[in-house]
């Protein structure tokens, strides 16, 4: 294992609306290619930390002190409250929800290429498909797919095509927020198993935010807990 990738220090979120925070003084290091789970019950402002580390904290009115630390940039939150502000290249997010990660009226293709062109601008068609088409074999979801629209595929393989996704563009940070929540274990081990060949592929980091103590202690190397709160 290399240096450290991700170094949180006093990390307090409150919403705008609440009393009290989400997130108390919270403290974790998550080195090069580990695996680590960020455990807690539900409530315990899990969520609230994965949106602070990819910058959305204002989206959900919510503000935040303490330092953060990626990839040697350090951002004090109470100094700079948008916190970091790294491309999708560098964290990605797999949510618990793989629909929110979808657009209900576009296929999987208009969905992949709409993303590459963001990201990108415009390219080769036909380039780009076949890129689509090597992502979705790399989560073991057929071609046939990309003509599919999201209501028309299982729940195991939506959030497959939310993993695809999110390493579209080779993260060094990948954070799934209950992403095998509402999966029968088959399907759920299935997908674990592919986001562990990923990571040993692609030597991501993963921080992966569960309420399911087996899950975290099954799955990742070391155990962060975090206790109630309000996110």
């Amino acid at each position: 294992m290399s240096g450290i990738l991700l170094q949180v220090e006093n990390l307090t979120i409150r919403y705008r609306d609440a009393a009290e925070p989400a997130v108390r003084e919270l403290c974790f290091q998550l080195a090069e290619g580990e695996s680590l789970s960020l455990h807690g019950p539900s409530g315990a402002g899990k969520s609230t930390v994965a949106w602070a580390l990819m910058g959305m904290l204002e989206a959900y009115r919510a503000i935040g002190t303490g330092r953060i630390t990626f990839a040697g940039e350090t951002v004090d939150l109470e100094e700079s409250p948008r916190g970091l502000r790294r491309s999708w290249r560098e964290i990605a997010l797999v949510p618990q929800s793989s629909m929110s990660a979808l657009n209900p009226v576009r296929t999987v293709e208009q969905t992949m290429l709409e993303m590459m062109e963001a990201h990108e601008g415009r390219g080769s068609r036909r380039e780009r498909i076949r890129r689509c088409e090597a992502l979705l074999q790399l989560v073991r979801l057929d071609a046939a797919v990309l003509h599919s629209y999201p209501h028309e595929l299982s729940g195991g393989m939506r959030q497959r095509l939310s993993i695809a996704l999110a390493v579209m563009y080779h993260p060094r940070l990948l954070i799934l927020d209950e992403a095998t929540t509402g999966l029968d274990l088959l399907v759920e081990a299935d997908i674990l198993g592919t986001i562990r060949k990923l990571r040993e592929r692609e030597g991501m980091s993963i921080l992966m935010i569960t309420h399911d103590r087996r899950l975290a202690d099954a799955f990742c190397s070391r155990r962060v807990e975090i206790g109630g709160g309000h996110g």
